[in-house]
């Protein structure tokens, strides 16, 4: 590793074998003449710049980090450079391709991705955050996610990071990335250009009940969370976008004003490069389907999206929502992993907190307890078996 000029491995090499502090860092500290010992312990080598690093796992924030196993389906490290006011610089340490797996039995991490500006700490984490942002991953969980929530909270960005950082801010651990109103009528925004250019190169029909002419024609509602999420109200006009979250009569709130000057984006590429509110951003497409859903990550937040006729989102709340699986009865594998074995067996009467049994990945054996006190109706999974994640273990009675 070169820091500076210097090799540091090679220096701590000479270091440990008695050689002392190389000449080539000696001279990095300058004229040292006159200085005593004290003052000499008080030197440091110049730096140049800010750099920071983020290491990219194969597991799940929201389920408290475990492991998430598989094929790398698609896998694009960021470009080598951040453009901005300040180019910088993107490494990525990995050692992994498309078509790469994340087995259960080795460490999960993918990459280390550092960045480096040569002019702030602020804009190195600006750096990361917009290398996360077009960090394609995709065939696994991964921590991106809580990164950039990590990236955007005030306190890191203050430089308060102490050892404790994840449980003081996190103490109820991490349930997903909150965008603001603002951040969100952005998204629908761009979701709504997004898929009328997607519409233009793939020749699609109009909008069902969309008028061909007039006013309303520009005139939108894009649902954030699929055909049941919160719909916003999309209006283009002119040079700008007006942006309104609607409620369940349909009424609009709060508008917000969305200035998109520039939005780069391939057909065949996920990644979407956008200037919004004079503010460079990467997004990214992913999964559409046959409906016309399809999902944007934004800051690390994923969004089920559809965009619709105002008088097809009308029509669509007469549609029931979809049903609720009830898993109250149920233990669920909460990580992939291979069933080492039972302390239980059907019949048994168990009570809340009770061993039910092991799970091991990634070297480790997990314990699953039971939620709740009842009576074990049935072991589904058997003694040996590799299981998914949220595959069904245990049914109560």
């Amino acid at each position: 590793m070169v820091s500076n000029g210097i090799d540091l491995v090679h220096g701590m090499i000479n270091i440990a074998a008695g050689k002392g502090i190389p000449s080539s860092l000696m001279e990095k500290l300058g004229d040292q003449s006159g200085l005593s010992t004290e003052e000499k312990e008080g030197l440091s080598v110049p730096h140049h710049g800010y750099a920071i690093e983020a290491r990219i796992y194969a597991e799940d924030p929201v389920r408290g980090f475990l492991p998430s196993t598989g094929p790398l389906l698609e896998y694009v490290e960021p470009a080598q450079t951040i453009d901005g006011n300040n180019r910088c610089k993107v490494r990525v340490d990995s050692g992994v391709v498309s078509g790469s797996n994340i087995s259960q039995f080795y460490d999960p991490m993918i990459s280390k991705l550092i960045v480096h500006s040569p002019s702030s700490r602020k804009d190195a984490i600006h750096g990361l955050r917009k290398a996360l942002d077009s960090y394609i991953i995709s065939g696994v969980g991964h921590n991106c996610s809580f990164l950039l929530d990590v990236l955007r909270h005030e306190s890191f960005i203050a430089g308060e990071t102490p050892t404790n950082f994840i449980p003081l801010h996190y103490p109820d651990g991490f349930s997903g990335v909150s965008l603001s109103l603002k951040e969100k009528s952005e998204v629908a925004a761009i979701a709504c250009v997004v898929s009328k250019m997607r519409g233009d190169v793939l020749n699609r029909p109009p909008l069902p009940c969309l008028p061909t002419s007039g006013a309303e024609s520009s005139t939108y509602v894009v649902c954030l969370g699929g055909l049941f999420g919160t719909p916003f109200l999309v209006q283009h006009n002119d040079d700008k976008i007006i942006v309104s979250q609607m409620d369940d009569e349909g009424a609009c709130g709060e508008s917000q004003t969305i200035i998109m000057d520039k939005i780069e984006f391939q057909s065949n590429s996920r990644v979407i490069s956008v200037l919004v509110n004079g503010e460079d951003k990467f997004m990214q497409l992913k999964n559409e389907d046959s409906t016309g859903t399809f999902v944007i990550r934004s800051n690390g937040a994923d969004f089920n999206i559809i965009v619709m006729s105002p008088e097809e989102y009308k029509l669509s709340r007469y549609m029931h929502g979809p049903h609720k699986f009830d898993t109250t009865n149920l233990i669920l594998s909460p990580m992939p992993g291979t069933l080492i074995s039972y302390s239980v067996k059907d019949g048994d009467s168990v009570v809340d907190g009770q061993d039910i049994c092991i799970v091991e990945a990634m070297k480790m054996q997990n314990i699953i307890r039971s939620p709740r006190s009842g009576i074990i109706k049935k072991c589904h999974a058997g003694v040996g078996s590799s299981l998914m994640t949220d595959e069904v273990i245990v049914e109560y009675e």
